[in-house]
This record gives structure tokens, C-alpha cells and sequence, in this order.
């Protein structure tokens, strides 16, 4: 048995005698107690979507610096019609409450989207308070009624919190919770648009807010019915913003520089400044970024080292406390970029501030989140967008969707701790240990149970 094989096995002797302990632990941290990672063992069809091999599965039962688990999984009480596909999960947190909106649908792509119905789209909203152990039934926040004048034609939805309200935006609608998401209203049910271009693409990720604008809503313009290239992408960042709560709406826009093509943003605001990890056209392209020290226009755009990669997702952009730096959830679909290499993954990068400020696009790479058991096509998910940062707890809750593609897919919460030289270290350190499959390399013994068959 080479060193490798025994520096995996003793990890993996320390993943099995925590994971079959009858209080399984997968990590909490920042000193609270471990939780419970007991779901791999015995839900069947939650392990299955995970797209987690046994072996993946160790990298967070050996610690509590990184953890998994289930949000809302495609059983029949959470299914209407063949919508049994959750993806595109978005988050924010109001004050000890998490709230996560999704899409659901008949699939991500192929055949079965000729099964959509009216029950589709991005539009499910799931709650926790307690970090994420529990989750609320579904809430369908269409029910609040829709707008029938929106400008946004495109694929996406956001989430912000101001003074204690939580606000959500889609193609549908702005709608309000004062509840913490458990119930919405519409903000408007006819607002104006006045001065609006009529074909924006969907929602940014997150909304914004500040004294001078109110609330904005962050997209693109100027993309083709078809898109293939960068050029058939948006080719204007955009804001629409509303100071009356939702009643009218302004509109603003910068030209971006060629190389750069946009569908879905991502802004983070902080310190009054805003900052974007933006989507970048679709394949064998690197991702852009931009920044204004104004939290407003005009913009500093930039392509960053991340990538070139196969197949773009969006990806997420987060300013961390504790490092003061900003720190990016990003997929690779394809496998490629820094860390282990072959199936999709998830990498976190991360950029100092005042890099990002003097134009510099040179991204430090801080290890791979979670990666999927097959490449994709075969495995499908991510969409690591919309994560939220709790101060409090010392942790980041990244959430992302994992299913077959064209079957059924669910929604997870990846929280690691805030401390990310330690998360960096134990990530290299897990992976420097791969190599060829030892004989004692079984880390999990699987619970006998049935599917569910829907």
C-alpha cells in the first residue's frame, strides 16, 4: 500500500467512526455544536441527487470547517405536475432567518421542457432558522399576483433585506415579506416603467439598496434571441431602480468593452462600494468582473484570470469579514481550472479589495468547495449564486442544485467557515491524498432503502 493510500485511509477511518457514530457529525463550526450528517445514510434519493461519491462525502464528515446537506428535495409533497426538477437556488438572510428561493421544472434541458406548465419558473421559496437543519414547507410566491407591463424577459430572480424586510425580484414581479419569508405581497401591482427599455433579460442575484436610488435591480441588455458568442450576449450593464418603493421605476446603463457578454449578474455591496463576478458569454471564456468604489455607475470592467472555462455558470461574489477580501464561489462544469481534476466542481477564489479597486483581475485560488461524482452532462447543477455571510456564526451558506440532467434535481447548502486559510489548507491537504482506489477505501456503509419512485 503506497503513502498515499495510507494518509486516505486514516482519513478515512476518522470520516467512518464520526459518520456511524449515532451522532454523525459533517461540521458545523465556529466552536457550536457538530450537526448531523446522518441524510447520506438513510435518504436515498437526496444522496443519490447530491451527485457525492462516498469518497467526496469524507471531505466533510472529517471536519467542521465544511459542511452538506439537503434544503428541499423532489418528493411527491413538494412536486406539482412534472416540475419535479429544483435548480437556480438564490439566498439572503433576515435577521436569524434564511430564506432560499428556486426554480422548479420539468428538467434543465432536452425533451421533457415541452412538459412545462404554469407551474414552472423560478418561484419557490423555502425558510430556516436554525442554520439550515430544518427547512419550511415550500411557499409559491406567485400566488401574490404578477405584474402584467414587466420589462425582464430573461432567466433568474434576486433577493435583498432592508430594515428587517425581506424583498425578491423576478420576471413576474418585486414582492415584499415582513415575515421572513413565510408570505409575500407584490410591492406594486401596477408600477411604471416609464424610460425603461421593454426587453431587459431576468433579475440580477442580489437586489441593492442605498439612500440615493432606493432599491435597484441589477441585468443586462442587448442580447440575441440566440446566444452562442459573447457577442450575442448583453452588452450593457444595467439598473433599474425604484426610490417609491416599488411604484416607478428609473433606469440607468453603461456600454461594457468588447470581450465581455453578459446574461445573469451578481453584485455584492460593501462599504459602499459594489463589486460583480459576472458570467461571461458561454463557452471557453473567462469570467469578468467589475467594480465601482461609488456602490454606482460608471463601472471598472475587467476579464479575470478564472478560466478559460468550457461551460460558464454564474457565479457567486461574496465580501468576507474576516479576511477582507472578496471571495467567489465559481463552477467549473467541465472540471477544468486549479484542484482535482475530471468532474464539475466548485472552486473559491478570492481577490483583496483594493486589488479589485486598482484594476487588477488576478484571482487566488483557495481550493475546490465540492466537487460531483461525473462530468457535465452526465452530473448536473451549481448555480453557486446569492450566498449569504453570517458574521455571527462565522460561516457562508453557498447553496447549489444537484441532479442527472434531464431527471430529477434537489437544493443543498454547502456552509464552510469564515476562516478560509484554514478552510484553504484542509481542502488542499484532502485532495493531496487521491490517487487509485485503496482496498479499505469504502467510507460510508449505505443504509438498505427503498427509492422514492417519484
Amino acid at each position: 500500500m503506497n503513502i498515499r493510500c495510507i494518509v486516505r485511509s486514516i482519513l478515512v477511518a476518522l470520516a467512518s467512526a464520526t459518520c456511524l457514530s449515532p451522532t454523525c457529525a459533517c461540521g458545523a463550526g465556529g466552536g457550536n455544536a457538530k450537526t448531523d450528517c446522518q441524510w447520506y445514510r438513510h435518504d436515498a434519493l437526496a444522496r443519490e441527487l447530491s451527485q457525492l461519491t462516498e469518497r467526496e462525502v469524507a471531505k466533510f464528515t472529517a471536519s467542521d470547517l465544511i459542511d452538506i446537506r439537503p434544503v428541499v428535495v423532489p418528493r411527491h409533497e413538494n412536486v406539482v405536475g412534472p416540475n419535479d426538477y429544483f435548480m437556480w437556488p438564490i439566498a439572503t438572510k433576515v435577521n436569524d432567518t434564511l430564506v432560499v428561493l428556486y426554480a422548479r421544472s420539468p428538467c434543465h434541458w432536452g425533451k421533457d421542457k415541452s412538459k412545462r406548465d404554469g407551474n414552472a419558473g423560478i418561484r419557490m421559496v423555502v425558510t430556516s432558522s436554525d442554520g439550515g437543519k430544518t427547512w419550511t414547507e415550500p411557499v409559491d410566491v406567485l400566488r401574490a399576483g404578477r405584474w402584467t407591463n414587466s420589462p425582464f424577459k430573461g432567466f433568474g430572480g434576486g433577493l435583498g433585506v432592508r430594515e428587517g424586510v425581506a424583498y425578491l425580484a423576478i420576471n413576474q414581479g418585486v414582492y415584499r415579506s415582513r415575515d421572513k419569508g413565510r408570505s409575500w405581497e407584490l410591492v406594486s401591482a401596477s408600477p411604471s416603467f416609464e424610460g425603461v427599455p421593454g426587453r431587459l433579460w431576468a433579475p440580477g442575484m442580489r437586489l441593492t439598496f442605498d439612500t440615493e436610488h432606493g432599491m435597484t435591480i441589477w441585468t443586462t441588455a442587448g442580447y440575441a434571441s440566440v446566444r452562442k458568442e459573447i457577442g450575442d450576449y448583453g452588452n450593457r450593464l444595467c439598473a433599474v431602480y425604484s426610490r417609491d418603493e416599488g411604484r416607478t421605476w428609473r433606469y440607468q446603463e453603461q456600454a461594457l468593452p468588447e470581450g465581455i457578454g453578459l446574461s445573469e449578474v451578481t453584485p455584492v455591496q460593501f462599504d459602499g462600494k459594489i463589486a460583480f463576478l459576472l458570467r461571461n458569454g458561454l463557452k471557453e471564456v473567462r469570467y469578468a468582473q467589475a467594480y465601482s468604489k461609488t456602490g454606482w455607475f460608471p463601472f471598472r470592467f475587467g476579464v479575470s484570470n478564472i478560466g478559460p472555462v468550457e461551460v460558464v455558470d454564474t457565479p457567486d461574489i461574496a465580501y468576507n469579514p474576516a479576511t477582507r477580501r472578496l471571495e467567489a464561489a465559481v463552477s467549473h462544469r467541465k472540471g477544468g481550472g486549479p484542484g482535482p481534476k475530471g468532474p464539475m466542481k466548485v472552486n473559491l477564489y478570492s481577490i483583496a479589495t483594493s486589488e479589485m479597486a486598482a484594476g487588477r483581475t488576478h484571482w487566488r485560488f483557495e481550493g475546490t468547495l465540492i466537487r460531483y461524482r461525473a462530468a457535465f452532462g452526465t452530473s448536473d447543477g451549481f448555480n453557486p449564486v446569492g450566498s449569504v455571510i453570517d458574521r455571527q456564526a462565522g460561516r457562508q451558506y453557498i447553496y447549489v442544485w444537484g441532479g442527472n440532467c434531464t431527471g430529477r434535481a434537489a437544493i443543498f447548502q454547502v456552509s464552510r467557515s469564515l476562516d478560509t486559510p484554514a478552510v484553504r489548507d484542509y481542502l488542499v491537504k484532502f485532495y493531496e491524498t487521491e490517487g487509485p482506489p485503496c482496498p479499505s477505501a469504502a467510507l460510508l456503509q449505505i443504509a438498505p432503502q427503498a427509492h422514492d419512485q417519484r
